[in-house]
Formats: structure tokens, sequence, C-alpha cells
């Protein structure tokens, strides 16, 4: 038989069993929401871990006696290093007195400035973890001038800590979720093909091939699988706006999010559908 002729058939499986097609549609769409809820948070942590990054700084202090502009065309040399910017001791005291605020008058009982000329130094994006950065600091201190190069790693750690919990997280919410919706595919399959029984036995008189007989059910858990994406899609859509007050300029990740809601719909829905007729038996009786 068509291709075409199996597409109706599949088409005809989903839209005429209204309720047990649509339920599990339904329970697509919750299943699928949770596992998007998920993804999102993810695409959330990693845009603050990139927008973190990407003002990380490598801040080198220099001795008194060093000159930062000899130091700087050293510096930019090394792997990763994009650019420098030299800061004078009384530069320093100026921004920290900016980030005490209203403490900052504690600073006038001071006799002289603590605070050590510095270079900052602007990383290229690729060039950012922890073996990296220790590698660097290393290169730097052997400059002459130097007296101590920092690096908050601590908050670049404490990020990628969390990202691999959300992310194992996500793992076990997919296992989890996923189950769900391939049993309720199964049950909707099982249903349709005792509903059919008759005629299925009558495709088996005609020589109808099992693959043939197969197919449409195949189809039908697709189409579970591709509506319930198509309102989880919305579902999370429409969360993403209710948090954009507080998100900022934070964007929506639409065509990851299609791919992943799309891609795991399908996937389900193709895995229970062929669950269930593999344990049905689905033969000539």
């Amino acid at each position: 038989m068509s291709a075409g002729f199996v597409m109706k058939q599949g088409s005809g499986l989903f839209f005429r069993g209204r309720r047990i097609s649509f339920a599990a549609a339904a329970i697509f769409a919750v299943v699928l929401s949770i596992i998007g809820i998920f993804a999102l948070g993810t695409f959330y942590l990693l845009t603050f871990k990139n927008d973190v990054e990407s003002r990380l700084e490598v801040v080198v202090f220099l001795t008194p006696d060093a000159d930062p502009d000899r130091l700087i065309g050293q510096f930019v040399n090394l792997e990763g290093v994009v650019e420098g910017s030299a800061v004078s001791s009384q530069q320093a005291l100026e921004e920290f007195r900016l980030t005490l605020g209203d403490d900052a008058e504690l600073l006038d009982i001071l006799d002289e400035n603590p605070l050590p000329p510095s270079v900052r130094l602007k990383l290229s994006p690729e060039y950012r973890s922890r073996a990296q950065l220790d590698a660097l600091e290393e290169k730097l201190l052997l400059f002459d001038g130097i007296e101590e190069a920092w690096i908050d790693r601590n908050l670049l750690d404490r990020l990628n800590k969390f990202l691999y919990v959300l992310l194992g997280a996500d793992a076990f919410v997919l296992l989890l979720v996923g189950f769900s919706a391939v049993l309720m595919t199964m049950l909707a399959t099982r249903f349709a093909i005792l509903d059919r029984r008759r005629i299925i036995d009558l495709y088996w008189l005609m020589g109808v091939a099992p693959r043939t007989l197969k197919a449409p059910y195949i189809i039908e858990g697709l189409y579970e699988g591709f509506f319930g994406s198509i309102i989880s899609y919305g579902i999370v859509f429409v969360i993403h706006l209710i948090l954009s007050p507080l998100l900022g300029s934070m964007g929506f990740p639409a065509l990851e999010l299609a791919a992943v809601l799309l891609g795991s719909g399908l996937l389900f829905g193709w895995l229970g559908s062929g669950l269930a007729i593999d344990a049905f038996k689905l033969k000539r009786t």
C-alpha cells in the first residue's frame, strides 16, 4: 500500500479516537512542559554564566616601580589574553570608594593610599577554564614587576557546579516524565489496536504486509507527541513572558526549545507506539 494510505490511516486513528488520542496528547503537553521548564532554566543559567565569564578579568598587581604600558604589551602576547588596561593607585582607590557607597568615609582615616597599581586583563571566551586560568597565573608571575595575580575562580566553580547539578536534574526529569509519556502512548495504541482488531484481520486476509499494518499506529503516536509538543511550547513561552520582568534582557531560546520539545515528543511517541505494538504482538490471528 502507498505511503499516502498509511498516513491517512494513521491520521484517522488519531482524529477518530478523540478521547484516547487527545488525552494522550494532553499528557504529552504536561510532560513536555516540565521538560521545557527545566530546559528553559538551563538556558537561563548558561546565559548568566556566559555573561559572568564575559566580564571575567585577571587583575595583576604591580610593584611601585613597574611600567604598566610595557607589561601590557607583553601580556597581550600571552595565549588567552585579549587586551589589558592600566589602573593607577588613585583610580583603584576611587573605584573602591564607589564600591563602599555610604561607608566610603571610612577611607578618610587612612594616611596613605594602600592600593597598589594594577593591570586588568580581559580574556577570550574560550580561555576561561580552571586549568587555563591556573596556567595563565603561573605565566604572569614570571614577569618582573609583578606582586600578585588575582582571578576570581570561586565564582566560576560555583556556577559550574550548579550547572552540573541542573543538567543532572534535566536528565533525571527527562527519564522520569519520558517514561510516563511512553506509557500513555502504549495504552492509547493498545486501545486503538483492540478497537480495530477485525479490520486488522481483514487486512491480513488481503495480504497486507506486517510493516504496513504497524505503520499507522506509529504515526498515531507521532501525532500525539507532535501536538503535545506544540501545546507545551506555548505553555513554556507564557512562563517566560511572566518571568521576563525579572530577567531583564535575557532572551527566549525559541529554536533550541522547539527542537528539544519537538524531538522529545516525537521520540516518546515513536517509542510508546512501537513498544505497544511489540507487546501486543500485532500478527495474524
